[in-house]
């Protein structure tokens, strides 16, 4: 009986120890995003010195309270969307000085990573919180875009790390329907920036 108490405590203290231990492998969220999955447990500058920021695919993109007057100027400046969300990314990475080399849409393998995703939801927005809004307005309301993105790495196509998010602002700039599109290249711009932040966190 002695014996089984003894192991039991020895199962205990093991345990104990144990999870501290797990825990602390894991790099901590930043929180700059809605969903963030993060599947390494050291730092990216452990391992990489480059980053290759890819265009994100708009294609299938959810198209939701954008009418068909709305629907003509958003393929219009959709090119500038996804443009925009590149050199923002590009831009604030090359201003944080973490990589030696910074890339779009480059080709760069040896000790690199490549930022990839894509534009899931363009959404117009609901009534006034299209324009005037911003602050007060449920996020859902207010006209917003949707990513999903995954830093890989360059050599072998690991998955390291997994972004959800719905960037809304830029409303009420001015009247009208351009405004929608207009709102939509400064949230590209906006989560470009949000992107290399949450990059320099876990560097």
């Amino acid at each position: 009986m002695q014996r089984m108490f003894t192991l039991l405590a020895l199962l205990v203290t093991a345990t104990l120890f144990a999870c501290p231990v797990l825990a602390a492998d894991a790099l901590p969220k930043p929180g700059n995003f809605d969903e963030e999955e993060i599947l390494i447990t050291e730092r990216l500058g452990t391992n990489y010195s480059a980053i290759v920021v890819k265009d994100f695919s708009s294609k299938d993109a959810e198209i939701v309270n954008i009418d068909d007057e709305e629907k003509q100027l958003l393929k219009a400046a959709e090119k500038d969307i996804v443009r925009m969300l590149t050199d923002s990314t590009v831009k604030h990475l090359k201003e944080h000085n973490i990589f030696k080399r910074v890339e779009a849409n480059g080709s760069a393998k040896a000790n690199a990573l490549i930022l990839r995703g894509k534009i899931t939801r363009f959404n117009g927005g609901v009534g006034a919180a299209k324009w005037f809004l911003g602050v007060m307005a449920p996020k859902g309301a207010k006209t917003n875009i949707s990513i999903d993105a995954e830093l890989v790495d360059a050599t072998t196509g690991k998955v390291l790390v997994k972004i959800k998010d719905v960037r809304s602002g830029g409303e009420g700039t001015s009247l009208g329907s351009g405004n929608m599109t207009r709102a939509f290249v400064i949230q590209a711009e906006d989560e470009g920036e949000e992107l290399a932040e949450f990059i320099k966190e876990i560097f």
